[in-house]
């Protein structure tokens, strides 16, 4: 293919011989690396949903060795494609060597994340659809890739975490345990009974079918503020619920409180600051004032 042609000197059967030497083959090539391309596609995912049907493997794991699968094939298309132009791998196998040490040198932190993804996937710390924290990031988990993971926070983020990142740092896997403890700390006045108050919030968070009656709701004062009495409620739950039960026991709380007379304080500071510095200066013009007459 390295030869000078002058096509406008060219016979047709000149030109069908050079074709037929020359643009066929790289025709052949395309096609082979285009179809085979399909195929390694298709029967990764084929893979995958075998491992899925008869393993029962987690998400994360059968996604993780398709990937491999896929890769390995993509290969063997490459490898197939080559042949077609008639390139003797095996005697290039020395040059492929040299080059594959020097890609390897230059995506030496793409290797180092691939080898943190297999890890994640044979530890498994995290599963699809786990709520995790990784990185000081946290989310929702999407997908275990070769190279990332990929998360989706609540707001509907997507957020992209290197393997190598997530293996070499500290995870928090909020719903491994299945099960969580929900603390909250509700304020009261002086003047308001503590017993009766934490009596009202323990049978407040009874009330709830979510709720878990063992181990038992839990209520004790945890401090004394400027302006309330801080009393904390301690609940478990399972961790599903969590978020839902954070977010709606404060009204039933509210009310109960008001059934039994316990009064919620609100800062006065802001208001008794305001009128003394009114008293102030009216006392300043009142003094200013006798003088001028004086």
């Amino acid at each position: 293919m390295g030869e000078n042609v002058n096509l406008s000197n060219l016979s047709l059967s000149e030109v069908l011989d050079w074709a037929g030497r020359y643009a066929l083959p790289v025709l052949l090539a395309l096609i082979v690396l285009i179809i085979g391309r399909m195929i390694a596609t298709a029967l990764s995912r084929q893979f995958e949903r075998g491992l899925n049907r008869a393993a029962r493997l987690d998400p994360g794991l059968s996604r993780f060795l398709a990937s491999l699968v896929r890769y390995v094939l993509l290969l063997v298309v490459v490898l197939a494609a080559l042949g077609v132009l008639g390139i003797d791998i095996s005697a290039a196998s020395g040059m492929v060597a040299g080059a594959g040490v020097a890609f390897a040198f230059i995506i030496k932190d793409a290797l180092a994340d691939l080898a943190a993804g297999v890890m994640l996937v044979l530890f498994r710390p995290y599963s699809i659809g786990d709520e995790v924290e990784i990185d000081g990031q946290k989310g929702v988990v999407q997908d275990i890739g070769l190279i990332a993971t990929r998360l989706k926070t609540r707001n509907n983020i997507e957020i992209i975490i290197a393997n190598g990142k997530a293996w070499g740092g500290v995870i928090k896997n909020h719903n491994a345990m299945g099960d969580r403890r929900l603390d909250m700390v509700f304020g009261i006045s002086y003047d308001s009974d503590i017993d009766l108050a934490i009596q009202t919030l323990i049978e407040t968070a009874r009330k709830d079918d979510r709720v878990y009656k063992d181990p038992a709701p839990w209520a004790k004062v945890v401090n004394l503020g400027e302006s309330s009495v801080d009393i904390e409620l301690r609940l478990w739950c399972a961790y599903d619920n969590l978020r839902k039960i954070k977010v709606e026991i404060s009204q039933p709380v509210k009310a109960a409180f008001k059934v039994a007379g316990i009064d919620i304080p609100y800062p006065h500071e802001v208001k008794i600051r305001q009128h003394v510095q009114h008293s102030k200066s009216r006392d300043r013009v009142a003094r200013l004032a006798r003088l001028k007459n004086s």
